[in-house]
């Protein structure tokens, strides 16, 4: 980490290799905040138009330039995200006979994760949405304790190592821009193996030198700035859409650049339409006008009769003249139905439900699985995918506590949709428990988001109620033990 060549060398590979993911991965993000490529290019050959009439000097029947994003794809993930991870995934350690032990080290991880869990995980699910992959880092700070946060992925430049047949992370390179203690902007580079990283930077183009090389960053005492790190791992971790590292957009950004450019086009007719196109015939009017310069010498313009029509609202003919107007149609009924195709193509294509099925109301257990059907295959997609993450989280969480990382956990992810919670809990209250324990029956129950939590509440109201079993039969005993004890006031034998 201290061969300037080697290091200069790895962050420029990071650098090619960088620029088609960073140009997918901005896209998704732009879609997300609703700037499609509509807002960028506007409807079919509205720029050509508005060029051709800025270039002749003129616009009096002004060329609508409507540019409506219809934020799909904002809407398909935040259902994603809000199907998984509305109640995020929750941990357990299965028991091995030692229950006090595990519940021990259960509350240590929780104590060390805190309450920003789920919305980071809601977050990392947005970002790998929109990118195809997510970053969460970790670190210890200046108390000593565990914290971590996630980090905006356009920052993060992986190096995996190919030798392995299983990908693994062997540097990451962390870029963003940065002032130095005197001011000066510079873009720095974080370059992270499992034993240290080293700070680098470069100074911001200027006139004088176009293209500024990457040096370390000097400490106050002149030395380079690498710092030793006791992770045992790089602390970054990667959250993954799916097994191809791909975001939602390339599914159906055509249907949703088809959609924009439909409805823009619809906004630009009703505008322009409602404009009348003049028809002058023999005109004899005025042809031009004198103006004044500053000097006082005459100049003579060209008068648009369109522009002076606007302006005056009358206009003059010879006796041979006319004026008709003309109003152009628009074509409804061909645009409803091709924006009813493409709306219908559009939710399969995304994986994704309709808010607006043809059928609503009260619909059964089997119509809502239909439903969600695509849906759930995406979820699962991504859940395959963010299991490994979080294991891999945990045992980083292991490690700062100072405990075998080799722990297991088991993770509880449950899913937020539309359910007969009636019928559910019916089926879970008929199962014997010969089939399913009391644990998983929590679990799965529909109204219950904290199963551990809720299970510790039922062993308390049990042991409450043995209790006060165990009690009320000591009270009965006792009465019957002083009802059967011989009374000495009954005389007993005191014969005279």
């Amino acid at each position: 980490m201290r061969d300037l060549k080697v290091i200069r060398k790895l962050i420029e590979n990071t650098e090619s290799q960088y620029k088609a993911f960073a140009d997918t991965a901005q896209q998704g993000f732009d879609y997300y905040s609703n700037k499609d490529d509509i807002k960028r290019k506007g409807a079919a050959a509205i720029d050509e138009i508005n060029g051709y009439l800025a270039k002749k000097g003129a616009n009096p029947l002004r060329s609508a330039d409507n540019r409506v994003g219809l934020n799909k794809h904002k809407i398909v993930v935040d259902q994603k995200t809000g199907y998984l991870f509305t109640v995020p995934p929750t941990f357990d350690l299965p028991s091995d006979g030692s229950a006090d032990k595990d519940e021990g080290l259960l509350q240590q991880v929780k104590d060390a994760i805190g309450t920003q869990w789920p919305k980071v995980i809601k977050q990392l699910g947005i970002d790998a949405s929109n990118t195809g992959k997510a970053w969460l880092a970790y670190w210890y700070d200046e108390a000593g304790k565990f914290d971590y946060w996630f980090i905006n992925p356009l920052t993060i430049r992986p190096i995996y190592d190919r030798s392995t047949v299983k990908k693994r992370l062997k540097y990451l390179v962390r870029v963003y821009d940065y002032l130095t203690d005197t001011g000066d902007p510079v873009t720095r580079y974080e370059v992270w193996d499992d034993q240290e990283v080293a700070y680098m930077v470069r100074p911001a183009v200027t006139a004088q030198c176009s293209k500024p090389e990457i040096n370390f960053e000097l400490l106050s005492d002149g030395n380079y700035n690498i710092q030793s790190h006791d992770y045992g791992r790089i602390p970054f971790i990667e959250f993954q859409n799916n097994a191809h590292a791909v975001g939602d957009l390339p599914m159906y950004k055509d249907i949703i650049d088809a959609l924009d450019k439909l409805v823009s086009g619809f906004c630009n007719d009703v505008d322009d339409l409602q404009e009348i196109i003049y028809v002058i015939k023999s005109y004899n009017g005025e042809r031009s006008q004198v103006d004044y310069d500053a000097e006082g010498n005459e100049i003579k313009k060209e008068i648009d009769p369109m522009q002076l029509l606007k302006a005056k609202k009358w206009i003059s003919v010879d006796e041979n003249g006319g004026l008709e107007t003309v109003r152009g149609e628009i074509p409804y009924e061909a645009r409803s139905k091709l924006r009813e195709i493409l709306n219908e193509e559009f939710w399969p294509a995304a994986m994704s439900v309709n808010p607006n099925p043809e059928k609503i109301g009260n619909q059964s257990g089997d119509y809502m699985e239909h439903l969600f059907n695509l849906l759930e295959l995406k979820a699962g997609l991504m859940e395959t995918e963010f299991r490994d993450s979080i294991d891999e989280f945990l045992q980083a969480v292991l490690h700062y506590l100072g405990v075998d990382e080799s722990a297991q956990f088991t993770q509880t992810w449950k899913r937020t949709k539309p359910q007969n919670a009636e019928t559910i809990s019916g089926i879970l209250a008929s199962t014997p428990a010969e089939v399913m324990s009391d644990e998983t029956k929590t679990k799965l129950h529909p109204l219950i988001d904290d199963w551990q939590g809720e299970r510790k509440k039922v062993e308390a109201e049990q042991k409450k109620k043995e209790q006060n079993t165990l009690d009320l039969l000591a009270q009965q005993e006792k009465r019957q033990a002083m009802e059967q004890q011989p009374n000495a006031n009954d005389g007993g034998g005191n014969d005279e």
